[in-house]
């Protein structure tokens, strides 16, 4: 499965993916500001990543933009399972940030995500990464307290992260 959007193709990674995405995600910056990275990123982490994609019932995707010389990393996004809620991650290469990648590419996750059926999805994300907070806010998501009474909700990964939350289907 993949999704085309204006600018970018997402799609499942594949071996060939792994000489860009260790380079992409494995850069300090990137990664300082990912709770669920390791670094140094190694080729080994590279392929376990791609596995995970190719399993599972939610979408998980490397983000690619078109160039002169084929396709370009530009990201990754994807849906996972935590506490019986769906919860995305995003990430953007270094090089591409503030040009509105996150922002379309998780747009078209959640229009996935819809069409599958999903009511509701959170996103965590640290304090600093300010980036995220606008994408997410951007996007429709509302910063949540882990003590909201209204809904039963995940358990947090670290507790200086950020949690929110946004409503797909009403």
């Amino acid at each position: 499965m993949s999704i085309r959007t204006e600018s970018l193709v997402l799609r499942k990674g594949t071996q060939a993916d792994i000489a860009q995405l260790v380079p992409a995600i494995g850069d300090r910056v990137v990664a300082e500001q990912l709770a669920h990275v390791p670094w140094p990123y190694t080729e080994q982490d590279a392929v376990k990543f791609i596995a995970r994609m190719q399993t599972g019932e939610l979408p998980r995707f490397l983000v690619f933009q078109q160039s002169e010389n084929g396709e370009v990393l530009v990201g990754g996004c994807g849906a996972s399972s935590k506490d019986g809620h769906v919860t995305i991650g995003y990430w953007v290469r270094h090089s591409h940030w503030g040009r509105g990648i996150a922002t379309e590419a998780v747009a078209a996750l959640l229009v996935q995500l819809a069409g599958d059926g999903h009511e509701d999805v959170f996103a965590e994300h640290k304090p600093e990464n300010l980036g995220s907070a606008k994408v997410l806010a951007k996007l429709g998501f509302d910063e949540i307290e882990p003590t909201d009474k209204l809904m039963k909700l995940p358990e947090k990964s670290e507790p200086f992260l950020i949690l929110r939350h946004k409503r797909l289907k009403p």
